[in-house]
């Protein structure tokens, strides 16, 4: 990346180090290794500079996978109410490790009641929104349809759109 540095009569582009990109980034917000090093390239610094101001990150604590993973899996399913299927997806396609990922998922949900825990805090927002007058079964199956795509398992989604809310579809 360059910087332009206005001279009142020449225009001079100065490059910016690669190390210097990488804490710009990092200021905004967290990066995994593997989402900054794909956005480094994107700027063509070489491998070797990437490489380098990677491993000098992690000496100095700026950049911590295991670290980043943990809050991240946790963000998810605290605030956005997110299954352990659909928190792997995702922290998978940030480029965290199977180790930090299942780290991760283990500190968030420690026990399956978590799991259903957070299911049922979901199920109840989702139906909130459904509407009075639809029919029992067809709430039942959005919901069993919108927790699976959530990421809970299919035992924990039945569970919850078959039994676990006939109390508060027989109120509607």
């Amino acid at each position: 990346m360059y910087i332009r540095h206005n001279n009142f009569r020449n225009h001079t582009k100065i490059k910016v180090s690669c190390f210097d990109q990488a804490v710009r980034y990092l200021s905004f917000r967290d990066h995994s290794a593997y989402e900054l090093k794909n956005k480094l390239k994107l700027k063509e610094y070489t491998s070797d500079e990437i490489s380098e101001t990677l491993d000098r990150l992690m000496q100095g604590g700026y950049l911590d996978d295991a670290g980043y993973s943990a809050r991240y899996a946790a963000f998810r399913v605290n605030r956005m109410r997110m299954g352990p299927k659909r928190v792997v997806i995702d922290l998978k396609r940030k480029g965290f490790s199977e180790i930090d990922t299942m780290a991760a998922l283990l500190k968030v949900y420690g026990d399956d009641d978590n799991e259903r825990n957070v299911a049922k805090l979901a199920a109840v927002k989702k139906i909130r929104s459904f509407k009075e007058n639809m029919n029992k079964d067809l709430m039942k199956r959005k919901l069993y349809d919108y927790l699976m795509r959530r990421g809970f398992s299919a035992d924990v989604s039945r569970g919850l759109a078959l039994d676990g809310f006939d109390d508060f579809f027989n109120k509607k």
